[in-house]
């Protein structure tokens, strides 16, 4: 699983989080988001050596800026550039990549090259496919390159880090998902009811129907074993009529089947939840 892989690579900087303090966690900040393979980092930043860096303000500018990495973008970056710390190629690169798989979620009109290029900052096709295909190996996500549409086809994304502001989103989205869920099932369920009343209905009718035919021919005189065309005569008919044995109607009866949490979920599996619903989040950003 590409989030247990993305976890791994950060663990080593977990590890490290537990005794860096101050300038030392600062550089820990820079190492883990430049370095290879590292693409989650919200167990990183739930550290408490990590958070302490918000109570100086030179300390607080790489707490912001290893948010963005975990739940941010290029675009939220260069929105507060000035109030972060500089970015390093690899630490830019990176953050393009990340900035792919947010835009992705938003839908595909921010999929277009054009659109691409813009937010990425990229200067040229070339470049913006070259990124394209380095997120693929990497595994963030699966897509195609529609150079004739100018195009890049996304199927699916590696999941990202949930910000605590989309928690609510989250919330709501699946709640309405559960009730619509709720709905369906009820809807199911009273069809399946109409359709065993329908089948107890037909099963008494046959039954009535068999009942009448049965004494209609007692009534008629008609007995098995009769000679073919013999003439019966019925004290309640008043004309007789010829009934062959071979004539006897089978009468089948038919068959008829029987009718028939507590608390939020672990990191990993929010990112897994938000990939799941990132449409919808980035119809609702818009």
């Amino acid at each position: 699983m590409a989030d247990q892989k993305y976890l791994t690579a950060l663990q080593p900087f977990i590890l490290l989080a537990k005794s860096a303090t101050g300038r030392a966690a600062a550089d820990l900040v820079v190492q883990a988001t430049q370095a290879s393979g590292c693409f989650v980092f919200s167990e990183l930043l739930e550290c408490p050596n990590i958070q302490a860096l918000s109570a100086s303000p030179d300390g607080n500018k790489y707490l912001e800026l290893l948010k963005i990495f975990a739940y941010g973008s290029l675009s939220d970056y260069r929105a507060n550039e000035a109030n972060l710390p500089p970015l390093s190629e690899k630490q830019l690169e990176k953050l393009k990549q990340l900035s792919l798989i947010t835009l992705a979620s938003r839908g595909a009109e921010y999929l277009t090259y054009p659109s691409l290029l813009q937010s990425l900052e990229l200067p040229s096709v070339r470049l913006l496919e070259d990124l394209v295909i380095s997120a693929i190996y990497a595994g963030l996500l699966h897509a195609k390159l529609d150079t004739a549409s100018q195009l890049v086809e996304v199927s699916s994304t590696a999941g990202r880090d949930v910000a605590p502001s989309e928690i609510a989103d989250i919330i709501a989205t699946l709640n309405a998902w559960s009730q619509q869920c709720e709905d369906v099932l009820a809807d199911i369920d009273d069809q399946m009811k109409t359709v065993h009343r329908e089948a107890v209905q037909k099963k008494k009718e046959a039954e009535e129907y068999e009942r009448l035919l049965t004494a209609k021919k007692g009534e008629l005189g008609i007995f098995k074993g009769g000679g073919k065309g013999k003439r019966v005569i019925s004290e309640s008919a008043e004309d007789g009529r010829y009934l062959a044995d071979d004539d006897d109607m089978d009468i089948d009866d038919g068959s008829f089947g029987e009718a028939g949490g507590a608390g939020w979920p672990s990191n990993a599996g929010r990112r897994r939840i938000k990939n799941r619903l990132g449409g919808v989040l980035g119809n609702k950003r818009r």
